[in-house]
């Protein structure tokens, strides 16, 4: 020991040195009770106002979270009315223009023309058959045309011909 700390000693003594850091010993402990007390407490009231802010700002949450998201939704219904806009302009229209025929289209006329080829049927008397050419009408006119060919072959040529 110091010299110091033996002067000490002896002055207070034994005993009573003992009892002063007993002394200290017991207030440095209730001092750590004190605060554990103090923030266990303090933690206990901060938590109990946490959850009564957050009860008081929960219709207030509610409220902005529908807000933003009735913005997004319209933000979202705007872009996609602009882009069926754009595939409208883009595409559709143009091919409209060009008036190329759906199959629905193909398919109405379709029938339309089945319909009209059955009222002339009906209105020329002519039976429900599909019309074919004859053999002798074909024959006939491979014959007109080969004599056509053959004469121009046999004439003589002409000055007008030639040039």
């Amino acid at each position: 020991m110091s010299k110091t700390q033996t002067t000490a000693i002896d002055r207070l003594g034994n005993e009573q040195f003992l009892l002063k850091a007993q002394e200290s010993t017991r207030r440095l402990w209730l001092f750590s009770l004190g605060a554990y007390s103090l923030a266990t407490r303090t933690g206990a009231e901060a938590f109990q106002a946490l959850v009564r802010e957050g009860k008081a700002f929960r219709p207030k949450a509610r409220r902005q979270i529908k807000e933003t998201s009735a913005e997004l939704m319209s933000s979202a219904t705007d872009s996609i009315d602009r882009g069926e806009k754009l595939v409208r302009n883009r595409l559709i229209e143009p091919l409209n223009f060009l008036v190329l025929a759906s199959k629905r289209d193909v398919e109405l006329l379709s029938q339309r023309l089945a319909q009209l080829t059955a009222e002339v049927r009906k209105l020329g008397g002519a039976k429900d058959r599909p019309a074919t050419r004859k053999p002798a009408a074909k024959a006939a006119a491979k014959a007109v045309a080969a004599s056509t060919v053959s004469e121009s072959a046999d004439s003589e040529p002409t000055m007008a011909a030639a040039s």
